[in-house]
């Protein structure tokens, strides 16, 4: 299976970033953090923490031991639509707007149509008409109205997203509100990506929203989003060592939290395009940038998860289907990686989503996936005797199994597969029309999750004024 380091090279960089934690150190923007680190007799001086590198392996130690189990089946999985895109395309203009109520409860119904997702966040993040005076757990809210699927944040409570700024208190309450509508809370009810601040630094938001997911045992990703030559250093390999030295800091902060609490990581790091000072995610330097951080942590038993679907371009044309298919299938031939999570309709670098493309990027994943699976083809026990009829028919359209026929091959119902036709205007897009079409059909048949009379009472303080009842 290829890999794309060498396990030498794997070890330098760890042993990097390592000295980077005792050296140089990582910034932790909150009191209390401090206050944790200085208890457990690690140095700090100023907002500035410095994590031996035997203090880092023992708090290693206290984390569950993560093990990588092959299953031998490879596949694309959709974690939710968009993931945290502030603008939407319109597709019939090309023009982007803000996102809207409106299409957040859209959203959903397309994810909860969808056997492909199998979690869901508030991908249109803070929608521009959100009339609830806490907007974060007015978007939780929602989720919980309009999907039943498990609830994976990418969206964290800030200071302009919370009543009062009390971002400690809403996250606390979004979690308790999601416990109450999901019935349970024995085992974790929803995860959340959590984001350094680079270079080197956990701002107060991100440390509050880490540290709330702690208490409420839920599931965390620490998940580093680094720039180079901005955020981060300007080498490839240079952005890793950062990323996998911030994520351990974080690490050791978890466990002094509370011991043995499991943490994951995905790396969201990628190049800057210098001359418009923009990360550039569809790309061979995203993906070594992903792949090398991914290769790291499994290395050292660290959990990692892959992401695909990301695209920069901000129109359905052939560079969002590339950079699509690039993001989501090259990592295959890359490393020995079984599962990519993607996210459908994601375009313009995270900050913007299109609704015809969630449908493009769902046919992308089912093609996929049967190239990465297989067919399940079996060798036909009558195929001789069709043969030998069909010398004589010069067909197989009357002798054939159709049943055979539709149970080995698919005709995808969104691309364009009519050939060459005179009488379409050049200026219409079968494909888009198709989407739209899909689209139509799947919002139509949208069924509302069921809830209780007490459930429905509990959104309703929290959702905006269009979802209400």
């Amino acid at each position: 299976m290829p890999n794309l380091l060498a396990k030498e090279q794997i070890e330098k960089m760890y042993e990097a970033a390592t000295g980077i934690l005792s050296t140089v150190g990582v910034e932790f923007e909150m009191e209390s953090a401090l206050a944790l680190f200085k208890k457990s007799d690690v140095r700090v001086d100023g907002k500035r923490v410095f994590i031996s590198q035997r203090f880092l392996a023992t708090t290693l130690k206290w984390m569950p031991e993560y093990k990588y189990e092959p299953t031998n089946t490879k596949r694309l999985a959709a974690a939710s639509p968009f993931s945290n895109s502030p603008m939407i395309l319109n597709d019939a203009t090309g023009e982007s707007r803000r996102g809207t109520v409106e299409d957040a409860v859209k959203m959903y119904q397309l994810a909860e149509t969808s056997d492909l997702y199998e979690s869901v966040n508030p991908g249109v993040v803070d929608p521009v008409n959100n009339d609830n005076e806490d907007q974060y757990i007015s978007q939780i809210a929602m989720l919980l109205k309009y999907s039943d699927k498990f609830p994976s944040l990418g969206l964290r409570a800030t200071k302009s997203n919370t009543k009062n700024g009390d971002v400690y208190g809403s996250a606390k309450k979004a979690i308790q509100l999601i416990k109450d509508i999901k019935a349970t809370s024995d085992e974790p009810v929803m995860g959340q990506g959590i984001c350094p601040n680079p270079p080197l630094s956990y701002d107060e938001e991100s440390l509050i929203n880490l540290t709330v997911l702690v208490e409420e045992e839920q599931n965390i990703t620490i998940s580093p989003c680094t720039l180079s030559y901005m955020t981060g250093p300007e080498s490839l390999m240079g952005i890793v060592v950062h990323d996998i030295a911030v994520c351990l800091a974080g690490v050791v902060y978890v466990q002094l939290l509370k011991p043995g609490t499991p943490v994951a990581f995905s790396c969201f790091s990628t190049m800057t395009d210098m001359r418009t000072m923009q990360p550039v995610y569809a790309s061979p330097e995203y993906l070594n940038v992903q792949i090398m951080f991914y290769e790291t942590c499994l290395h050292f038993g660290l959990n990692c998860v892959l992401c695909g679907c990301l695209a920069d371009g901000t129109k359905n044309d052939y560079q969002g289907g590339f950079e699509s298919c690039i993001t989501s299938i090259a990592p295959y031939f890359m490393t020995e990686v079984e599962e990519i999570w993607c996210y459908p309709g994601l375009m313009a670098a995270f900050a913007g989503g299109s609704f015809n493309k969630i449908i493009f990027d769902e046919e992308l994943l089912i093609s996929c996936n049967r190239l990465l699976q297989g067919l399940g083809l079996s060798f036909d026990p009558n195929l001789k005797d069709k043969f030998i009829k069909a010398v004589d028919t010069r067909s197989f359209l009357t002798i054939g199994d159709v049943g055979i026929y539709r149970k080995e091959q698919r005709i995808t119902p969104v691309f364009d597969k009519k050939g060459m036709n005179p009488d379409k205007s050049p200026a219409e897009s079968i494909i888009n029309l198709n989407a739209e079409k899909i689209i139509e059909k799947r919002c139509a048949s949208y069924i509302l999750p069921e809830r209780s009379k007490e459930q429905q009472s509990l959104l309703q303080e929290y959702l905006p004024r269009q979802c209400k009842y």
